[in-house]
Formats: C-alpha cells, sequence, structure tokens
C-alpha cells in the first residue's frame, strides 16, 4: 500500500493520503484521506498508524454503497438459503417498508437513531400489528449482521432499535363436550364438510395445518395404526416439501381406532376418484386433496372450517387451535408431556411447557386432593 504527505498550500497544514485498494462493490480504486495535521510529524505518524492498519487487516473504511445496493447481494445470497416462501416475505417487507425509507442512504449512515424514527413511524401511522414490525426488522438485522462480516460496515445498528412489544395471542381451545358437538354436528350430518379428514387429523393427532395438506397415503400405516410425517405443504400451496418444520417435526404419531377406521374409508374413496378420472387426475397421494387429486389451498380449508364452525354455533377458533387443543386435552388426562413433545413435533419439552403453561394451573388443586389421598387427611395431626 502506498502513502503520501503533502503540504496544503491554501491552509499551510500537512495532509496524508493512502492508497487502499479496490472497492470490492465498485472495482474502483479507494483512497483514505486525513487533513490538517499542524506538522509534518504528526502527519507521518497517522500514515504510519494506517499503513499498520492496512498490514495487520484491522483498518475498516465502509463501503461506499446504498442500502438498495447492499439489498440486492444479500437477496441474491438469501435466495440460496433460506426456503422459497421465506425469501418472498423477505423481499416484500423490503421492498413495501424498507427501501422507500432508508433505501437510498448510505449503508455506513444508517444509524440507530434513523432506525427508531423509522419504527416509531410504523408503528404511529400504519396498523401494522407488532409482530409484523419485528418482522421487518428481522430482515435488516440479519441483512446488516451480514454486512458487518463482509466489512461493509462496522456495527450492526439495528441491534440498538427498541422494537414495540409483541402481545402474545391468546390461546383459544375447545374443551371435549364442544370436540364431541363439533364432530357429531358436522361428520353425522347428511351432507358433512369435504374437510372433516382434515378436522380429525388435527384434533386426533396435533398435526400442523401444513403437514395434514402434505400427508401422502404411503405415510399411514393402517395395520400399526402410525401417521409418519415426513413431507408437508408449503404455505401458498405451490410446493410439496418432503422435509418438516423441524428435526424433529418428523415423526411417528400413533393414532385411535376411530381416525384409523375413518382413513380406512377414505382411502377406499380415493381409489374410487382416482380411477373415475383416469388421465385427468393428478396424482400427489395426498389425503386431503381435491376431487382432481391436487393440493388444497390453505385459504380454502381455513374458510371452510370457519364457516362450519358459525354453522354449529360453537366458540370461534383458528384452525391451527385444533393442535392446540389436541396438547390441552391429553394434558388434562395426566399424559406425560414428554409424549406429548413429540407428538406435536416441537424440538424441546420446554417449548411445550412453555406454550401450554395455561393449562398446568387448573390441575394444581389436582394435585392437593391426590396428596391427599396419599397421605391421608389425618397422617400428620
Amino acid at each position: 500500500m502506498k502513502g503520501s504527505i503533502k503540504k496544503n498550500p491554501q491552509t499551510g497544514k500537512w495532509d496524508i493520503v493512502v492508497d487502499i485498494g479496490k472497492d470490492p462493490f465498485t472495482g474502483k480504486r479507494k483512497q483514505k484521506k486525513k487533513r490538517g495535521f499542524n506538522t509534518k510529524q504528526e502527519a507521518g505518524k497517522a500514515l504510519t498508524k494506517i499503513l499498520n492498519e492496512i498490514n495487520e487487516g484491522t483498518l475498516f473504511e465502509p463501503a461506499n454503497m446504498t442500502v438498495n445496493q447492499f439489498m440486492d447481494i444479500w437477496f441474491n445470497e438469501r435466495r440460496l438459503s433460506v426456503e422459497r416462501t421465506t425469501y418472498q416475505n423477505n423481499k416484500a417487507f423490503f421492498k413495501i417498508y424498507i427501501s422507500p425509507q432508508i433505501g437510498s442512504l448510505k449503508m455506513f449512515k444508517v444509524t440507530p437513531l434513523i432506525l427508531q424514527q423509522f419504527v416509531n413511524e410504523l408503528v404511529e401511522k400504519t396498523n401494522l400489528a407488532s409482530s409484523t414490525i419485528h418482522k421487518i426488522f428481522d430482515v435488516l438485522k440479519v441483512s446488516f449482521s451480514r454486512a458487518v462480516k463482509l466489512k461493509i460496515i462496522k456495527e450492526n445498528p439495528v441491534v440498538l432499535v427498541d422494537l414495540p412489544k409483541v402481545k402474545k395471542a391468546e390461546m383459544k381451545v375447545w374443551d371435549i363436550n364442544q370436540v364431541n358437538f363439533f364432530l357429531e354436528n358436522v361428520v353425522n350430518v347428511k351432507r358433512p364438510s369435504k374437510y372433516i379428514t382434515a378436522y380429525l387429523l388435527a384434533i386426533l393427532t396435533g398435526m400442523r395445518q401444513g403437514e395434514i395438506l402434505g400427508l401422502r397415503w404411503k405415510d399411514i400405516d393402517f395395520q400399526t395404526k402410525q401417521i409418519f410425517v415426513t413431507q408437508t405443504l408449503s404455505h401458498d400451496g405451490k410446493e410439496l416439501r418432503n422435509w418438516t418444520k423441524t428435526k424433529a417435526g418428523k415423526r411417528a404419531i400413533h393414532i385411535p381406532d376411530v381416525l384409523n377406521n375413518h382413513l380406512t374409508v377414505e382411502r377406499k374413496r380415493f381409489l374410487e376418484n382416482k380411477l373415475m378420472y383416469g388421465n385427468e387426475f393428478e396424482d400427489n397421494d395426498l389425503v386431503i386433496c381435491t376431487k382432481m387429486g391436487k393440493p388444497v389451498q390453505s385459504t380454502n380449508l381455513l374458510r371452510a372450517f370457519k364457516n362450519d364452525v358459525k354453522k354449529v354455533g360453537l366458540p370461534i377458533i383458528r384452525f391451527h387451535d385444533l393442535r392446540h387443543t389436541h396438547a390441552t386435552m391429553l394434558i388434562q388426562q395426566n399424559i406425560n408431556p414428554k409424549v406429548i413433545q413429540e407428538r406435536l413435533g416441537h424440538s424441546r419439552i420446554g417449548i411445550t411447557l412453555d406454550i401450554y403453561s395455561h393449562v398446568l394451573p387448573s390441575m394444581q388443586q389436582e394435585v392437593a386432593m391426590k396428596l391427599d389421598e396419599m397421605l391421608g387427611t389425618n397422617t400428620i395431626l
């Protein structure tokens, strides 16, 4: 690396100029300049310090690129490392919210103050949920973290921003009487819901929506009465993935006779339908599919469930809450939490206990009664 010291004829002071290589983004030569040293000796010391930092690899000089320019690079990387839907969601958040606000700024000029003002505007001027604002800033946090590693910026300003507190959504579940009432009025009627199989899978296995919509007939062992969760359907219904949300998500679930018998009947109907439509049938081997064998869009399932719940007059809950209902029923039957964790496909038992801690206080009285039974009321008196 080369450096020079020159006296500025206009100011009478000494300036230094150091050639620090090429800009990795533009390919152009970069120079570091410092001006205003009182003596040539001071300028010489400063030049030596910079040259030492260059040799040791500790010199930091921010790249001269905008947020938009860097994000183009980052998204090219991101596309190869995350799921398609995650990539699309990240890009949508950037285009809609981030780029209009800070896209034209130089990366090194994005400060915590600028980002905090951005947060405040999202809170005050939009109807976005706090969870959505967190997702927007998750995109910034991860991308700027990558920029630090690439030495485009020195520090990640996103980590110093205060985000609005996310309100934990209140979990709504049905009790066993409501579950039975729903099934009686949706199954045992002249025209049962076409999504009854999906409802039963959610209630009796606790499977996730994507797991249910991605379930294949070959994943069911009718002899051992087990379902093997190995495939999911993406949220947009465009991709069948032969992987699950987590490693623990790939699991075997034992099913009750009522579900095994129902699936046996549905399997026969599936084969009859396949035979009827012949070459027009799109055989994905899906348990939940359209009459032509195509995957069911999640929006159609959710809409149908909401309408069916309204028809029978039960409290409205989300389809995902059937999974919570399943877990809650098992906890109330004193099933070991470890078994519930494995059944739901949680990676850690702590996740299971945290999500369903609301059920545990109601069981405290039962524990006290059990202790009385074991010890006897007059044991200590």
